[in-house]
């Protein structure tokens, strides 16, 4: 796990937008050693932690980015797994229509119709909680 960790910070922070900015902002600070003058110093180091500032706030967003894309994922692959489900049942449907058993296929029917019914009260819900 923390490796997992270690690797994504790795790839966010070696990201052009992140790791320039903080470059950046590092080496203006360095620019403090070469003046005598107090105020030039804030001034400069005022400057750096705006570029240091970007920088973070890129790596921020890219971390944020990767964890909207995994919830994503993770939807698509329950919705795949419902639609999975819901196509099992239609089968199980036809083949009932077939040998005539109305009965089966109105079960299979009801539980379809219920598992649609569940599915959309999910979406729902995570749409208000978003």
């Amino acid at each position: 796990m923390l490796k997992k960790y270690l690797h994504r910070f790795g790839q966010n922070f070696l990201h052009p937008r992140v790791y320039i900015f903080i470059f950046l902002g590092s080496a203006i600070i360095f620019l403090t050693f070469f003046t005598t003058n107090n105020a030039l110093e804030i001034a400069i180091s005022g400057i750096a932690s705006v570029f240091i500032g970007i920088g973070v706030n890129n790596f921020s967003s890219l971390e944020t980015h990767q964890k909207d894309e995994q919830i994503i994922k993770a939807k698509v692959g329950h919705s795949l797994k419902v639609m999975e489900m819901a196509h099992a049942k239609i089968e199980n449907m036809e083949t009932d229509l077939t040998a005539e058993n109305y009965q089966q296929a109105k079960a299979n029917l009801t539980e379809l119709k219920q598992l649609i019914s569940l599915v959309t009260q999910l979406l729902i819900q995570e749409e208000l909680l978003n």
